[in-house]
């Protein structure tokens, strides 16, 4: 867990230890950018069976997905992020990213969800992917 002085955390369960500076970092950017000043963020790393109940319990979609978003209490920005460790592993693969970089793009999408940002039409998603690149590309364009 990652606590700063203004009792804000970001936790990361069951993620590779040594990514978690990397994609807190993520987190923060996307919360920066948004002004949330006062958080608390836990995220999951699931396997693709798990991601798929979520999907279909509480979007009523039956298939895997690689990342769904929960605001638990919007006035204090308390959310759960799960992300699927199977689905994440193979699209770093297909989209020629390493793992980390993988996780840290849907720290940033999940990050977003949280935000208020959706996915679900064109404008919308048109949107999102933009600041999602935005904020992917300044953390992986450095040095």
């Amino acid at each position: 867990m990652i606590t700063n002085k203004n009792n804000n955390f970001i936790s990361f369960i069951d993620f590779p230890k040594q990514y978690a500076a990397l994609l807190e970092q993520a987190a923060v950017a996307v919360l920066k950018s948004e002004k949330v000043k006062k958080y608390q963020i836990n995220f999951i790393m699931v396997s693709n069976q798990e991601i798929k109940k979520l999907n279909i319990k509480y979007r009523k979609v039956r298939r895997i997905t690689d990342v769904i978003s929960f605001l638990v209490i919007p006035e204090l920005f308390i959310g759960d992020i799960y992300i699927s460790k199977n689905r994440t592993q193979k699209q770093a693969k297909k989209y020629g990213n390493t793992w980390q970089q993988e996780l840290s793009y849907l720290v940033i999408h999940g990050v977003l969800h949280l935000c208020g940002y959706t996915d679900y039409d064109v404008e919308n998603k048109t949107k999102m992917f933009d600041k999602q690149d935005k904020i992917f590309k300044c953390l992986f364009s450095q040095g």
